[in-house]
């Protein structure tokens, strides 16, 4: 598939520039299964599933989810198709390494604002399931206005946007930055004494 090939040479692009992406997948839940399988068949990484049903291997319920913070994941799917919890969805966006893609599984588009939101259950009073139609059309006009992100949805051609190359990013190791380098030796070639500048004042 053509899109698959434009995503793995974005999430290597991705990788270089330290940077996580949203890729939403919306449709039947047929298609959105065949979707994601492709796409961690052709970007390896762990693939953490975290979705009410086991519907993986590496799979974690919402509920489960603060249990693995403090660890890193290369990609992962939240599966939103029944319930948005958005605790867990903030919560898992923050355990992803750089280069990593997390896919937003939700229902068909134009059908989600209707359908019962299996999440409402924790904190409404409701017996059963109610549809949050505020919430989910705020939602969609943020995902349709993000231009970082990425909206694949059934039966609609798929688009990619020309993401601007950002500066390459390095991981900490402890050493200085480049900046904090360049800082650093100016600072050690100044004459003794204290020198002062926008707000901040150094002695040597």
């Amino acid at each position: 598939m053509a899109e698959l090939t434009a995503l793995h040479t974005l999430t290597a692009q991705m990788k270089r520039e330290g940077i996580r992406r949203l890729l939403v997948l919306s449709g039947e839940e047929g298609w959105c299964f065949e979707h994601t399988l492709k796409l961690r068949d052709a970007l390896p990484g762990d693939w953490l599933w975290i979705s009410p049903r086991p519907d993986a291997e590496n799979h974690c319920s919402p509920s489960a989810l603060q249990t693995l913070l403090g660890r890193e994941f290369r990609h992962a799917v939240f599966d939103a198709r029944h319930g948005f919890d958005a605790a867990a969805f903030a919560a898992l966006s923050g355990t992803l390494k750089a280069g990593s893609w997390l896919v937003l599984l939700l229902p068909v588009w134009e059908e989600w604002e209707n359908q019962p939101d299996a999440d409402s259950l924790r904190w409404s009073d409701c017996p059963d399931p109610i549809a949050t139609p505020h919430f989910v059309q705020h939602l969609k006009r943020v995902l349709t206005a993000d231009n970082e992100a990425i909206l694949w949805r059934q039966n609609q051609p798929f688009s990619l946007a020309h993401f601007t190359p950002r500066t390459d990013w390095y991981p900490a190791t402890g050493a200085p930055q480049p900046e904090q380098q360049q800082l650093l030796k100016q600072l050690m070639t100044m004459p003794p004494g204290v020198a002062a500048g926008n707000g901040c004042a150094w002695a040597r």
